[in-house]
């Protein structure tokens, strides 16, 4: 299938990646944009040169011609958007967290696959090249035949300003989940492809800004999910790991991972205030005593990166690799990985250590 394929992208805010991304893949018209401000929709839809511009999800699926959809909307749009694509015989490209709850990912993973329809998570940071190498580097051995811990962070400061309106992020029936389903969703997918699947969970979590003024300004109403969330989890073979994401760390748009063996470490860091930040640093270690070196990175996983301009690097680099995966299931009919059962064992993490915040106890992953 050589045609080209015509993809509407649904939701603004993390939506412009993914018409850059799709705007970068051979052969692909994004054909319809919707966001909920008439404003905004229209602005972002002649910046792009989109020529079907709305308002009302449901206007934009019904567009005839539609091979495919990305959602970017708020989590709690996720499941209705993505069942009644499916409906419509669309493939389906979907954000993180894939849901709000695993029930909600298990019924969207189901209507796909009754559907025969081409599935993805929108787990973009598999495809920092230094996450890339240290893929490849586990799955040679560099740290040995068994590891023991890791622990990973992911870092920012989005939710530490108390002026900052009560959005769609700082509510629970909109988001589901806050820092968490946010950006810590990022972290548990990376750990289970980098290592493996998680047994158990216990969690300790904070809210630091308990109140936002109404985006309206009419008033203040209550934060109801977390600014800051940290686990300890087991994992398959015993290993122990300990996850923190936070939305309230100053000066931070930073992340990292560190993984220990019987005979080695890996780190991988990312730092977004960093230039080239896209590409990631690596370093490592083998053997009793050794200090952390840095490591190459192979030109073979930065070929054709373009970083000059920051505004655009994060879509046309990191999230085009996503596309281009999606884009290439739907003209082969092959699998699209990572695809909403990713998004759905992500959901399961998420799940138990939520269960675990109300039972102050380890939680089995189920």
């Amino acid at each position: 299938m050589d045609r080209t394929l015509r993809v509407g992208v649904i939701g603004g805010g993390f939506g412009r990646n993914h018409i850059l991304a799709f705007q970068v893949c051979d052969n692909v018209e994004v054909a319809a944009f919707c966001q909920r401000t008439q404003s905004r929709a229209e602005r972002m839809a002649r910046e792009f040169h989109i020529p079907n511009v709305f308002t009302d999800y449901r206007q934009l699926l019904a567009l005839k011609e539609l091979d495919a959809i990305s959602i970017a909307a708020p989590p709690h749009l996720h499941c209705p958007v993505a069942l009644e694509a499916f409906s419509r015989g669309l493939h389906v490209l979907c954000e993180k967290p894939l849901a709000t709850s695993k029930d909600e990912a298990a019924t969207m993973l189901a209507a796909a696959q009754a559907a025969k329809k081409i599935h993805m998570t929108a787990f973009n940071f598999r495809f920092i090249p230094a996450v890339r190498r240290m893929k490849e580097l586990l799955e040679e051995g560099y740290v040995g035949k068994r590891i023991f811990h890791l622990d990973a962070v992911w870092l920012t400061e989005a939710r530490i300003n108390p002026e900052t309106p009560l959005g769609w992020r700082y509510r629970k029936e909109m988001a589901g989940i806050g820092a968490l389903g946010d950006t810590g969703v990022h972290l548990i997918d990376l750990v289970r492809w980098l290592v493996g699947d998680f047994n158990r969970v216990c969690g300790h979590a904070a809210v630091f800004n308990e109140e936002r003024q109404l985006v309206e300004r009419t008033g203040k109403g209550a934060v109801t999910v977390e600014d800051s969330c940290i686990f300890l989890a087991e994992l398959a073979g015993g290993i122990q790991a300990m996850i923190h994401a936070s939305g309230v760390a100053r000066g931070s748009i930073f992340q990292s991972i560190r993984i220990f063996g019987n005979d080695g470490v890996l780190r991988v860091d990312i730092d977004r205030k960093a230039p080239g930040w896209v590409v990631g640093k690596l370093w490592g270690a083998q053997g009793r005593n050794a200090n952390l070196q840095p490591l190459s990175i192979p030109e073979r996983l930065t070929q054709g990166l373009n970083l000059s301009d920051p505004k655009r690097v994060q879509g046309e680099v990191i999230f085009s690799n996503v596309a281009r995966r999606f884009v290439h299931g739907m003209r082969t009919g092959e699998e699209a990985i990572p695809s909403f059962r990713e998004g759905l064992e992500a959901q399961r993490v998420i799940d138990a250590v939520l269960q675990s915040l109300e039972r102050k106890s380890w939680v089995k992953v189920a």
